[in-house]
């Protein structure tokens, strides 16, 4: 990772992978890389809520490289979106963030 520009996070649209979020997706933006990532609504959601990366369609090759080629072609986009997708993980996507809530929800279950 050390090496890389852009991160890529294109898994198919399974329902599986609708409802969850890869890690991957995570170490990439504390990676200060910028992500392309399948566009689900709750990827999406962290990805452009953040401007981290962009949101394509993973059945689409063209539109992923599309994705890519933008990227590299501005690369001071891209450095901002990976310094923004590093800022979102150190502001929010973290495990002193997730305690609380996992934490809250363990005390609503108990009650």
């Amino acid at each position: 990772m050390k090496n890389s520009m852009i991160g890529l996070v294109t898994l198919l649209p399974t329902p599986n992978y609708l409802i969850n979020i890869p890690v991957k997706l995570f170490e990439y933006m504390a990676a200060w890389i910028p992500v392309i990532a399948s566009d689900f609504p709750l990827w999406r959601e962290i990805v452009k809520g953040n401007n981290c990366g962009i949101c394509v369609n993973p059945l689409d090759p063209k539109e992923i490289a599309k994705a890519i080629e933008y990227l590299i072609e501005h690369p001071d986009e891209a450095r901002k979106m990976g310094e923004n997708g590093r800022k979102a993980v150190i502001e929010k996507y973290n495990w002193q963030n997730e305690e609380k809530k996992l934490l809250k929800l363990y005390s609503e279950l108990l009650n």
